[in-house]
Formats: structure tokens, C-alpha cells, sequence
């Protein structure tokens, strides 16, 4: 038992702190401590919701169970069969069960996305949506082709769905400005340095107390640390799964 244990050690080490990690570590030092960072705040789906949300295991559970027992998987299932692989982008795998549990559990009345792609991030926030049988979310995508942009979504969800065409430098103050405070905020568009601080700082201040801000694709660059000094907010309170990040704002 104790060499089992011991094995299982030695595979969880191996498996955080993998060779070309180390080798990347001498070659670019700023990158090590970014993979510490977000590391740290690296947990498991539940506890992801758990901790942002403030709600018990149980609940975070039952809503999961929730969303697998629904129909959703069969709907995606035979929307991809419709469509070509090629048309948008690929899915955020179980990342986006825990955009369904934020809105399920926060029941928000504006939910503010960029990036859509296929819509796959967008499917789940709108089943949650219809669930609630209350909210509303806004996405802003570049794509100016309609056969593209959100395939995925049937149309049986897009009642409580607004797509905004352009660029999200352009088109996200004028967007939070008609709208006012927002209750969650995604980022999935443009994962440079430079739009995603844009961004970032654009929504903040339209993001209401006890508010959700989610991004995607957080790894890539130093934008969500930087921007949570800017705020003064403690990067050791976000969460992250696998790539995606939660804040709650105070």
C-alpha cells in the first residue's frame, strides 16, 4: 500500500512538473512563474464552482447531473453531423460545463460573451439560460458569414440571444454602454496580449458586484495577472480549469 502511494507521488509530480516545462524554465524565466501562478489556482470543476460561487458541493453536483441527463449532448451531437468539423472553431471541451453551472447558479439577467466561433461556449450558456427561463446574453464575433458564426446553436435557443458583428475593441463599450451593468462576462475572442487587457478593462467597470468574469485561453500570455494587479485583485482568489479563469468581483 505504502509503494502504491509512493508511485502515485511520484506520477502526480511527474505529471505538474513535466521535462519540456523545465527545459522552457531556463530558456524563459518569466514564463516559469507564470506557470506557478496559474498552477496555484488550478482546481477541479466542482471546486472551481464552489469557490467562485459560494455555493455548497452539492448543489454544484446536482446541477451537473442536471446537465448531463438533458439532451443537450444528442442536440450538439446532431448539429455537428449537419455541419462540416471545419466550420469555426473547436469546442472548450468540459470547460463549458462550468459556464452552465456559473449561469445556472448565479441566474444572471445579462451575460456579455466575445467570441463565438461554432458556439460551443455559447450553447451551453444559453441552455442555462432557457433553464433559468431568465437572462439574456450578447456575443460579440468578426464573422461575417451567418453559416458560420454560432452552426451549432439551434434555433430553438436563440430567443434569448443577441449577436453583435465586429471586433470586440470596437464593438464592446458602445454594447455595455446600451446595456448597462452586466452579471457575467466571457472572453473567448482575440487572445492577444493587448485585445485581451482591451477588453479586460473595458468590462470591469460594467461588471456589477458579485459579478462573474471568465476568460478563456488565460495561459497564453501575462494579461489576467497583469490586468488583477491593475485592480487590485488578489490572483491568488481566481480559479482556473483547465485553461479557463473565474474572478468574482467584490
Amino acid at each position: 500500500m505504502e509503494n502504491e502511494k509512493i508511485s502515485r507521488w511520484t506520477w502526480d509530480i511527474f505529471r505538474w512538473i513535466r521535462p519540456h516545462h523545465i527545459i522552457k524554465t531556463f530558456k524563459h524565466p518569466e514564463r516559469a512563474i507564470r506557470e506557478i501562478k496559474y498552477r496555484y489556482t488550478f482546481t477541479s470543476k466542482a471546486r472551481f464552482a464552489v469557490d467562485l460561487l459560494s455555493v455548497p458541493r452539492n448543489l454544484v453536483s446536482s446541477v451537473l447531473n442536471e446537465l448531463h441527463s438533458s439532451d443537450l449532448s444528442s442536440t450538439l451531437e446532431c448539429q455537428i453531423e449537419r455541419h462540416p468539423a471545419s466550420s469555426g472553431r473547436g469546442p472548450m471541451g468540459e470547460e463549458a460545463e462550468l459556464l452552465y453551472l456559473c449561469v445556472r447558479l448565479l441566474k444572471p439577467a445579462l451575460v456579455v460573451e466575445t467570441g463565438v466561433g461554432a458556439g460551443f461556449s455559447t450553447i451551453f450558456i444559453l441552455q442555462a439560460l432557457k433553464k433559468n427561463n431568465h437572462g439574456k446574453l450578447y456575443s460579440i464575433d468578426f464573422y461575417k458569414d451567418d453559416e458560420r458564426c454560432g452552426w451549432i446553436i439551434p434555433s430553438d435557443l436563440k430567443n434569448r440571444w443577441k449577436l453583435i458583428r465586429g471586433l470586440s475593441r470596437q464593438a464592446l463599450n458602445p454594447l455595455l454602454e446600451q446595456l448597462g451593468p452586466i452579471d457575467i462576462f466571457m472572453h473567448d475572442s482575440d487572445h492577444s496580449y493587448e485585445n485581451m487587457m482591451t477588453e479586460f478593462r473595458t468590462v470591469w467597470p460594467f461588471l456589477k458586484s458579485g459579478g462573474i468574469f471568465l476568460a478563456h485561453d488565460v495561459g497564453r500570455n501575462d494579461a489576467l495577472f497583469d490586468f488583477c494587479k491593475e485592480v487590485n485583485f488578489s490572483w491568488w482568489r481566481a480559479r482556473t480549469y483547465p485553461v479557463l479563469a473565474g474572478l468574482r468581483k467584490t
